[in-house]
């Protein structure tokens, strides 16, 4: 039988894997990527092996968190008839969005258009913590959830705010007027950047993070394939 999955992928450009996080655009994926980097050179352990892959949903307009509802519908509904030979899915897909008005909102438009996704099982959305739960069981999951981001209710929480304060700092001092704004609650700091301001950040990452500034960037791919329940490193 066709992997219809598979050409859906190849027809995109997607290279998936058995088990795939589809992001909202590039930016995220090279962040993953370089702390899957970073880490390897460390430790020797590849977190971004065979097993799990990062996917952008889409570039500008394709992506963000329409992009990735659009590609976890799909792929979830043709996945459902592509099986391995004792019945089980070939692959599993889920989504990763920002915590913000944009992926609130998506989470709650997915599940009434279609009731079967769930959260904390088929859509994440990134908090400051993001637990390692014993229990995979999407009820369990969410009251863990819940319980480790009980300091954090209201705040906004993007893939950018996973790096330290000091990281931050030091980019403002050549980029000042990147950032627009700023909320901290708790110890965690959420950083409103500018457009312009977002690109430059992450060119400034590439050039300059270190192992210890990636960290959390590091704790979140853990996370994300504790999730997945994948275990092969």
């Amino acid at each position: 039988m066709a992997d219809y999955v598979e050409l859906y992928a190849k027809s995109l450009g997607f290279a998936i894997k058995p088990r795939t996080v589809l992001v909202e655009g590039t930016t995220d994926v090279d962040l993953f990527r370089l702390a899957a980097r970073l880490e390897y050179e460390k430790s020797g352990i590849n977190l971004l092996n065979d097993d799990v892959a990062i996917v952008a949903a889409g570039e500008r307009e394709r992506g963000g968190t329409n992009g990735v509802m659009r590609e976890l519908f799909s792929f979830r509904g043709m996945a459902r008839t592509c099986l391995l030979q004792n019945g089980t899915p070939r692959y599993r897909f889920i989504g990763l969005l920002d915590n913000d008005f944009a992926g609130r909102k998506a989470v709650k438009s997915a599940q009434e258009f279609d009731n079967s996704i769930l959260e904390y099982k088929d859509i994440f959305r990134l908090w400051p913590t993001m637990p390692l739960p014993g229990n995979l069981d999407q009820k369990a999951v969410k009251t863990t959830f819940e319980k480790a981001n009980s300091n954090y209710k209201g705040l906004d929480w993007e893939m950018e705010d996973l790096l330290p304060q000091s990281f931050v700092e030091a980019f403002k001092i050549e980029c000042e007027s990147a950032v627009r704004d700023s909320k901290k609650v708790e110890e965690k700091i959420h950083w409103e950047l500018t457009r312009d301001g977002k690109a430059k950040f992450h060119q400034f990452i590439k050039e300059n993070a270190l192992h210890a500034d990636m960290s959390s960037v590091i704790d979140v791919l853990r996370a994300i394939r504790h999730y997945l329940n994948s275990q092969k490193i």
